[in-house]
């Protein structure tokens, strides 16, 4: 593929994932203006919207198999293994932003997308042998958690880097809200309160 094709198919499926994302209603056309590509040229690729979704979907599988792949979860440190996996896929959740369960629909993206989450899922067990982690929480906790505060991270805290968005999570991961002992008694002090928001709970 030329690199100027490469470059419009790449615009093409990350503003189509952004805008249906917003608007699953939205169409090839307007995506295509969206990303200043001429629309005939996408339609000579994607006859119709489920063919674009699927690409982006496939897209998307790919992206987190390399942020696997460059995490070195079974080698590196753990605890850089883990900044560097959650600071990646921060990356990916805003550059494909796409409802994960309608990738399911396609076994093989399901295939791909279980042998992902069974790699992280050992990752974890590696981190409560070697101690990052407690091993007295319960069973399948923390493995869904940490996606849960991915996507968080990525959407709501969009004006932080995904690097300071890694930070942000992998600190509440490992340590929550809860404040130490030894703090305790000075973040209770007048004007060292910190209002805590619930905006999230209707979301």
């Amino acid at each position: 593929m030329r690199a100027d094709a490469a470059r419009n198919l790449e615009a093409v499926l990350t503003t189509g994932a952004r805008m249906l994302a917003a608007d699953p209603g939205a169409t090839i056309a307007s995506i295509a203006a969206e990303a200043g590509v001429d629309r005939r040229t996408v339609y000579r690729r994607f006859a119709c919207r489920e063919d674009l979704l699927a690409a982006i979907h496939e897209s998307r599988v790919t992206a987190i198999e390399e942020a696997i792949r460059h995490s070195r979860l079974r080698e590196a440190p753990v605890a850089v293994a883990l900044h560097r996996y959650v600071e990646s896929i921060i990356a990916v959740n805003r550059t494909w932003p796409v409802d994960p369960a309608r990738m399911l629909d396609d076994d093989e993206i399901r295939r791909r997308r279980d042998a992902c989450i069974a790699e992280v899922d050992h990752f974890l067990e590696r981190a409560t042998t070697e101690g990052l982690l407690r091993g007295n929480q319960p069973e399948r906790w923390a493995g869904p958690l940490l996606p849960e505060l991915m996507r968080l991270a990525a959407h709501q805290q969009a004006h932080l880097s995904p690097a300071q968005a890694a930070d942000l999570v992998v600190d509440t991961f490992l340590y929550g809200f809860g404040v130490p002992t030894h703090d305790r008694q000075k973040a209770t002090e007048p004007g060292s309160r910190t209002p805590v928001s619930t905006g999230s709970l209707d979301t």
